[in-house]
């Protein structure tokens, strides 16, 4: 009876809702992030694309050291402090930083000068730290507190519905403060509504974090969290990239899923403003905003799906509906009719996020019956390390387009046709051939519906094994 009692509890509305809301502080500050950095530093701050560019590269390289270095540290954590526990402290401890943060973003020394330069790499650097310290240990919780495939689903989809609200605050409040975002009138105003759009930001953090912390994080009692084995973070690394399957799936599903993510906020300012010829900032950001409210119905169709043909197979149909829905974006102009696309290719889009987590969640699994250790955040730091690929992806491939058609230097006034074509690329054609990398990585892998349900029934023999020696040796 106890026990139907605890499973009750773990399952909770109230909980669920809880650990979901924990999404809008990572949506916000990442997404807000993404969304604004570049065309901030690019067409207000006045740095150049290849300074831009090699700041991106050297970030993305340096801070991948982040993500598996906390990730093996917060496995090894077992404090009483901040809240006790092993992922709760970091989430505790880095909410005020990660607020702070948001803000610092958008006071750099002003002119493209080499202060800005600097400025730049240490404040986007100093960010991914304190970002990566929040979310990985956030992100571990998932698979820690939804321990079956039908946990994962339940809590999966409340988690991406509350994602998406998280995305559609991180691209609309900035445009509702921010009156030029792509700075092509160069209004005096334009640098203090960035840091009006940054303090917001903070604002929106603090007071969801507080809820996470609150009601949406449950972890094992410490002395269970003590008697667990961890490993050092070089071996953590080792066995992680030994894993073959899970290598594979990083690279060509992870980093190419982020890939796009990545490159749509990014380009989005300019895109909007000079392919489909928009001059306002808030129908720049309804553009997303479509998509990513597209995605909600979006996450539920796909959630059927999955139920019915499990998280790899599912994920396939929704990358394939993804890459038909960019293939209109080749051609259009017009505001309307790429409003309407975004329908669909926010539809596709609820997939991704939906379906990403679930496979790795699965493959920490498997690694965990082959182990007998439980490495969510050194696995999901080392994805992590793999996924800042899509980073420099996605710089590289706006700068090749930007250098290549005279926009080295951000000049409104200079803006081509071969400029034109080339920002349409960016958002139809390249994110097409990340999906179709994204195909070829989930064909190869190996854990279909049947291998799933089969390793997660070993799981729960093991967990009633253990808790039947544990009551064995109490009554000794």
């Amino acid at each position: 009876m106890e026990k139907v009692k605890r499973k009750k509890k773990f399952l909770s509305l109230k909980t669920r809702l809880g650990f979901a809301v924990g999404e809008i502080s990572d949506m916000v500050a990442y997404q807000g992030f993404s969304f604004l950095i570049f065309t901030f530093y690019y067409t207000v701050v006045g740095l150049n694309i290849d300074t831009i560019t090699i700041i991106f590269i050297l970030w993305s390289v340096i801070n991948a050291i982040n993500d598996p270095l906390l990730g093996a540290v917060s496995d090894k954590t077992k404090t009483e402090i901040l809240g006790g526990g092993r992922r709760k402290p970091w989430i505790v401890g880095s909410t005020i930083p990660l607020a702070l943060i948001m803000v610092f973003l958008f006071t750099p020394p002003m002119g493209g000068s080499t202060k800005s330069a600097i400025y730049f790499f240490f404040i986007i650097c100093l960010f991914d730290t304190i970002y990566t310290a929040y979310s990985i240990n956030h992100t571990s919780l998932y698979p820690e507190m939804f321990r079956t495939d039908e946990e994962r689903e339940n809590a999966g989809y409340i988690r991406r519905g509350v994602m998406v609200i998280g995305l559609l605050i991180a691209f609309i409040i900035p445009t509702l403060v921010i009156e030029d975002v792509a700075n092509e009138r160069a209004l005096a105003k334009t640098p203090q509504e960035y840091i009006i759009a940054g303090i917001i930001f903070a604002i929106i953090i603090l007071v969801m974090n507080a809820i996470h912390i609150k009601i949406g994080i449950i972890e094992p009692p410490l002395d269970q969290i003590e008697g667990r084995k961890t490993t050092s973070l070089g071996k953590s690394i080792k066995q992680s990239l030994k894993n073959k399957m899970f290598v594979i799936y990083v690279i060509t599903v992870v980093t190419m899923t982020w890939y796009v993510f990545g490159l749509l906020p990014l380009i989005m300012p300019i895109y909007g403003t000079y392919v489909l010829g928009i001059n306002n900032s808030f129908k720049i950001s309804i553009l997303l905003a479509i998509a990513f409210l597209s995605s909600i119905p979006g996450v539920y169709l796909w959630s059927k799906v999955d139920a019915k043909f499990g998280p790899r197979k599912a994920f396939m149909i929704s990358t394939t509906w993804w890459i038909i829905s960019f293939v209109p974006l080749i051609f259009l102009e017009d505001y309307n009719a790429v409003a309407i696309v975004m329908i669909f290719t926010g539809i596709g889009l609820g997939g991704a996020p939906y379906f990403l987590d679930r496979n790795i969640s699965n493959i920490i699994d498997q690694d965990e019956l082959k182990t007998g250790k439980r490495r969510e955040a050194s696995y999901f730091g080392v994805n992590a390390l793999i996924m800042r690929l899509s980073t420099i992806l996605t710089i590289l491939s706006v700068s090749i387009v930007l250098n290549t058609n005279g926009w080295y230097i951000y000049e409104p006034e200079t803006v081509t046709p071969e400029l034109i074509n080339g920002l349409k690329m960016v958002i139809s054609v390249f994110p097409i051939g990340a999906c179709i990398i994204t195909l070829i990585g989930l064909k190869i892998f190996p854990l279909t519906k049947e291998k799933v349900q089969e390793i997660q029934r070993a799981q729960l023999e093991k967990l009633e094994y253990l808790k039947e020696q544990q009551i064995n040796n109490k009554g000794e």
